[in-house]
């Protein structure tokens, strides 16, 4: 059985190097049966391609072609995490439950997913009017084509820029326009965007350390009586944020300190 086997494996081979021989005999004769077809040529065309680009004239966003406006696209969505944070009540709100956070107590309670889902949501709630401004403004009259790309662009930065202004320091803003050695403007509406954006987020930076301090304030009373309140029962060697812990927890529950401390967050920007 296994020389009848082998006799047909030698056989396959046989047959197919017969035809692999074959198939490298026809393919000169196949090659020279007729002519080559011949690429029509435009008598109009350049000689050199790059003739036809001219590196010193401009160039508009429309001759760029589709790819590299997806790469511009795309290259703005990396950054649209940021423009969030530095542009919308984002910052004062994390910071003060962070704050929040670090004065009761509790390091990891509620964790950062949960103060960072607080954080976006609110700000999606305290920023619902300055979307819905900038959307019936410039969103929809421009997918509506009644707009320029260019005149939909100063139409949305207009509202959030009257946002930030509204919420920004005096000092702060003039400091950033002393340094950038703009002249002085004649309203506040004519500081160029990469002026108000720093000086609003130094102006929320200082104003949620400021809210983190008052909100300070009664859990260090609680840690200053416990502490007392051990020293005169002799129990030096018990750690007072141990004791203060279930008791801050316990005032701020009773408070509704949650209710509380959204609402001013909120009500801030809404002054």
């Amino acid at each position: 059985m296994k020389h009848i086997h082998w006799n047909k494996r030698k056989l396959a081979l046989s047959v197919l190097l017969l035809l692999g021989l074959l198939l490298c005999l026809a393919l000169p004769v196949l090659a020279q049966t007729g002519p080559l077809p011949t690429t029509p040529q435009d008598p109009v065309a350049p000689a050199n391609l790059l003739d036809t680009i001219d590196l010193r004239a401009p160039m508009k966003l429309s001759e760029l072609g589709t790819p590299l406006q997806l790469i511009v696209f795309m290259s703005l969505l990396t950054i649209l995490p940021f423009i969030f944070i530095m542009t919308t009540s984002f910052i004062r709100t994390v910071i003060v439950l962070s704050f929040l956070r670090t004065a009761m107590g509790t390091q990891t309670n509620p964790p950062n997913q949960v103060v960072v889902g607080i954080a976006i949501f609110l700000t999606l709630y305290t920023m619902a009017p300055v979307w819905e401004q900038i959307n019936n403004d410039a969103i929809v009259p421009y997918l509506d084509n009644n707009i320029t790309q260019s005149v939909a662009v100063e139409r949305a930065v207009t509202p959030l820029k009257t946002f930030m202004l509204k919420h920004t320091s005096k000092q702060e803003l003039g400091f950033f326009i002393r340094i950038a050695k703009q002249k002085q403007p004649q309203k506040p509406s004519d500081v160029p965007l990469h002026i108000v954006v720093p000086a609003y987020m130094v102006s929320e930076l200082t104003t949620g350390f400021k809210m983190g301090f008052v909100l300070f304030l009664p859990f260090l009373i609680i840690d200053l009586v416990v502490a007392n309140t051990l020293l005169a029962l002799g129990m030096m060697m018990l750690s007072p944020v141990t004791i203060s812990l279930p008791f801050k927890i316990l005032v701020f529950t009773m408070a509704d300190g949650w209710f509380l401390i959204l609402q001013a967050i909120v009500t801030s920007f809404h002054i």
